[in-house]
């Protein structure tokens, strides 16, 4: 059985985009704005951004999973997934289409975004797919996350590279605990990224830091053609239904295996 995000979208997101008023809408929706969302900015300009592209970011996810190396959990393991720059819980809808039910009950999804509109929609967008998850929340710190006994241990980044709020020590912290995770698991440890296809940014920065620290063993580029959905109705009245576009994500993922 495949998750209803469908049916989350319509009651998380278009519920509340729907009753926004239209100067808010119109300032969420600036060119001027090129998909950068600081953790301080209006509640609106989360929301925006979770109405017109959360349904394609996680189409990309999807696809970049179920190409990847990474193999779903099997019945005798758990696999932590820890979602950095998490927004509205998009990895774990692309997750949770990628995954048979079975697989998605062996998973432990922890999401963190500093932005308080996306922890309260991502919280609600677990609550309708959460009963498939082994668990899944938000965390407040990336040291809030826990190693012990941690069967496999995957670590996410959806589209969060180019934004002009990420700050070197954010990198560093990233960094951190990705190291300590490779440190305390006895499997290797699992990156997947999707973003922007642009150069540079903080993916580039942190790519850096881990191979300083000799622990990137391998590293494979997934190559995806996902055609670009948006909402068919920019108000969000109606029923839900998508626009399905003939241009493509230009998107760049990565699956790296890290080990000591």
């Amino acid at each position: 059985m495949a998750v209803d995000y469908d049916g989350a979208f319509a009651e998380v997101i278009v519920s509340r985009w729907s009753e926004t008023p239209d100067e808010q809408r119109n300032a969420a929706e600036s060119s001027d704005r090129q998909g950068q969302l600081a953790p301080d900015a209006p509640g609106s300009y989360a929301l925006c951004d979770c109405f017109h592209y959360q349904r394609g970011h996680a189409d990309v996810f999807r696809e970049v999973y179920k190409k990847s190396r990474c193999s779903p959990p099997s019945k005798d393991e758990r696999l932590l997934v820890v979602d950095i720059g998490a927004g509205a819980a998009t990895v774990a809808v692309g997750l949770g289409e990628a995954l048979k039910r079975s697989q998605r009950q062996r998973v432990d999804y922890r999401a963190f975004d500093p932005n308080p509109m996306m922890q309260e929609i991502g919280r609600e967008i677990l609550g309708h797919l959460g009963a498939d998850f082994g668990s899944a929340d938000y965390i407040e710190s990336l040291d809030d996350v826990e190693f012990t006994d941690v069967d496999r241990l995957l670590f996410t980044f959806s589209y969060v590279a180019h934004q002009d709020t990420v700050a070197p020590a954010h990198i560093d912290s990233w960094a951190s605990i990705i190291k300590r995770a490779v440190g305390e698991v006895d499997r290797a440890v699992e990156v997947i990224y999707t973003t922007a296809n642009l150069d540079g940014g903080a993916l580039a920065d942190l790519e850096r830091m881990l191979k300083e620290a000799n622990v990137v063993n391998k590293q494979h580029r997934i190559d995806v053609q996902v055609r670009r959905r948006f909402p068919d109705s920019t108000r969000g009245d109606g029923p839900i239904g998508w626009d399905e576009q003939p241009h493509r994500w230009k998107v760049r993922a990565e699956h790296w295996i890290l080990r000591t």
